[in-house]
């Protein structure tokens, strides 16, 4: 839009304003409640939809990701620990107690 068009565009809208100010008062008040009305109810969505939005990342940061590799990954992580457990032999009597422990109340 060139600038010559918006500001004839305004003088008009100004003088519409006027016109319409001098037929009848309330109008002008009435518009300009309206208006307001309109704007705060935008911006009143806008803020809702940002927070929806912000709320839904927030969310699916904090949810697990679930991959193809997950069951690789996960068997890797034990045989890590199985290792460790079997490098320290008081570290493993202690894991073979609990695991003794554990099925005896499971019976």
């Amino acid at each position: 839009m060139k600038l010559s068009g918006f500001l004839v565009g305004g003088l008009i809208g100004a003088a519409a304003t006027v016109y319409v100010s001098r037929k009848q008062p309330g109008a002008v008040a009435w518009a300009a409640h309206a208006v307001s009305d309109v704007c705060s109810s935008v911006a009143r969505k806008s803020v809702s939809k940002i927070m929806r939005k912000s709320m839904r990342e927030d969310a699916s940061a904090f949810s697990p990701k679930h991959s193809d590799d997950t069951a690789v990954k996960s068997e890797a992580a034990w045989e890590q620990i199985e290792t460790i457990v079997n490098s320290d032999p008081s570290l493993k009597r202690e894991a073979e107690k609990i695991k003794a422990e554990s099925s005896a109340i499971a019976h």
